[in-house]
């Protein structure tokens, strides 16, 4: 099962990516709690699996890139609003 994390893990990350980009472009119009709950628990769960996976490419790319998705997701949204929101916003 270790062996195949990674890919599964790089999926999900895919999956949360598409996710986000489709919000973005409102394609799809979620609520605020529903885009929280799905990008905060996608992006740790491929962090998880991405740890717990066998060393190789797969997880490298996985953790690369839930770090990166991660990294933009808190900067773009979750500190912007508490910005927006502390500024009466």
């Amino acid at each position: 099962m270790k062996k195949y994390l990674g890919g599964i893990s790089f999926g999900l990350i895919i999956l949360v990516t598409c996710f986000l980009v489709a919000h973005i472009t409102r394609v799809i119009d979620t609520g605020v709690l529903t885009f929280r709950v799905l990008m905060i628990g996608g992006v740790v769960l491929s962090l998880a699996f991405s740890i717990l996976s066998e060393k190789g490419l797969w997880r490298k790319l996985a953790l690369g890139l839930s770090i990166l998705v991660g990294l933009f997701y808190l900067t773009a949204f979750e500190l912007m609003r508490i910005i927006f929101q502390g500024n009466g916003f």
